[in-house]
């Protein structure tokens, strides 16, 4: 396997020759591949070689992303709409809410068709049960700690809870070989509302554990593995979520005395405001929808609030292809109203940052109903609050389910129930990985790679267990 160039990901964003987007378009992906590699045998720019190099590895996934024939996919949706007839599925295809790509000039649909209407309706079952919109929380709920937390953090000014983890990675049997390798494990990183990180068992002595504020935090492990075994290690943190509500005047007030100021350089850094190539892009189509969402609005609170509202509005949630194979992940979501926790995110920092807002990545795991699961977010920083969370997901399922009061939660808050450990979006792991990672933009599951190549997430398995959860105030 060739030795992947980290920075390579940065020529997405270039456009592919005529005659490989061609076959692309049609799914004659032996094709594309055949020309690629003719044309990394001319004389060409650096910054093309990148793309097609790039282009090649994304070869590699997304073919498998699109298995389903028509009659395999609509036999999936009707696992959850037990009535839809093939013309209802076809506008639901045409209506994007069915993903789809040629393959060899066939319609293939996307492994997740199933998952995705199942996600539409639960949402509008829930929202039917519901009735009308609520708009404020309840005084309590009993039995349900996610949203009693909600509860406690607006009455109380916040809530805290100590959390330990034990996070497992394994070579699959059938791709397991004996031969060095090199495990990366997520950590728990240093961020605002996370306090008292303890690492309390490794799997072995022999590690690599990056910073507290590294960009992707990991324990790494590296070994000249004879018999397959687990690799692991157990950590514990406390977690305190304090509430802001930024849904007030007195916020836009607050906000709008500081608004003509200079964000001050301790806390906003340039790349907090700057594209970042591929997936934050200040697009003509990006601009454009960041100055029409906002008109009318005059500070940097009420336009930050108002793309939150136009997303968690207007952009329906929707499991996607892997992100390796999209081309623009902000503007893919922008452009097609869906997309999942990441590209929600993305699409909000992209449109602030084209407003000159400061915006930020988060990610990690979430372990609100049980064991913890990745999960993305992001953050936006209001004079005079400072860096503040948001999670457009989260608050599109509030909207969706009918619960303005959970949607309006998750502008500016998050809940307790966070495990971060990427601060940043697209960054090297500690230390760098020499061969393409299974996710190049975080690392929210693990990543191996033995001292020849690296595995797929289909090759090892990774376990995240929460192994104490304790409400402190």
């Amino acid at each position: 396997m060739e030795p992947f160039r980290y920075n390579d990901l940065e020529a997405l964003s270039t456009a592919l020759p005529t005659d490989i987007e061609s076959r692309k378009e049609f799914g004659d992906f032996d094709g594309e591949a055949r020309l690629i590699e003719r044309w990394l045998q001319k004389d060409i720019s650096e910054n093309l070689k990148a793309k097609l190099r790039v282009e090649r590895e994304i070869l590699k996934r997304l073919p498998s992303d699109y298995p389903y024939s028509f009659e395999e996919a609509y036999e999936r949706a009707k696992t959850v709409i037990k009535d839809l007839t093939p013309e209802q599925f076809r506008e639901l295809q045409d209506k994007g809410r069915i993903d789809w790509i040629y393959v060899n000039g066939k319609e293939h649909f996307i492994h997740s068709t199933a998952g995705t209407l199942r996600n539409d309706v639960e949402h509008a079952a829930r929202k039917e049960k519901g009735g009308a919109l609520r708009t404020e929380a309840p005084e309590s709920a009993p039995g349900n700690t996610f949203w009693q937390s909600l509860i406690d953090m607006k009455k109380n000014g916040s809530d805290s809870w100590r959390f330990r983890i034990r996070f497992t990675l394994r070579v699959d049997d059938d791709a397991f070989r004996p031969g060095k390798i090199k495990v990366y494990i997520p950590v728990v990183c240093a961020c605002s509302y996370v306090s008292d990180i303890k690492i309390l068992e490794t799997s072995s002595d022999h590690y690599i554990l990056a910073d507290e504020n590294a960009p992707q935090r990991t324990i790494c492990y590296e070994e000249d593995i004879r018999e397959n075994h687990d690799f692991f290690v157990e950590y514990e943190y406390t977690v305190k979520s304090v509430y802001h509500d930024l849904w007030t005047e007195e916020a836009v007030s607050a906000n709008r005395a500081e608004m003509n100021k200079p964000y001050p350089a301790e806390e906003v850094k340039p790349e907090d405001l700057a594209e970042q190539q591929p997936h934050i892009r200040f697009t003509p189509f990006m601009k454009d929808l960041a100055l029409k969402i906002t008109e009318g609005c005059e500070t940097p609170l009420e336009k930050a609030r108002a793309i939150y509202e136009y997303i968690t509005t207007q952009v329906t949630y929707s499991f996607v292809r892997s992100y390796f194979t999209i081309e623009n992940l902000g503007e893919y979501a922008a452009m097609n109203r869906k997309g999942d926790c990441g590209l929600q995110a993305l699409m909000f920092i992209t449109l602030c940052r084209c407003l000159g807002i400061p915006a930020r990545w988060e990610s990690g795991n979430e372990f609100y109903e049980g064991d913890p699961g990745s999960h993305d977010w992001a953050m936006v920083y209001l004079a005079p609050f400072g860096w503040l969370y948001v999670d457009p997901s989260y608050g599109g399922g509030a909207f969706r389910s009918g619960d303005v009061w959970r949607q309006r939660h998750f502008f500016g808050n998050l809940d307790p129930f966070r495990l971060p450990s990427n601060p940043q979006f697209q960054k090297q792991l500690t230390p760098p990985m020499t061969y393409f990672r299974d996710d190049p933009y975080d690392n929210q599951a693990g990543e191996i790679e033995y001292e020849d190549g690296s595995l797929t997430g289909d090759q090892f398995t990774s376990t995240r267990k929460l192994t104490l959860s304790e409400h402190l105030s």
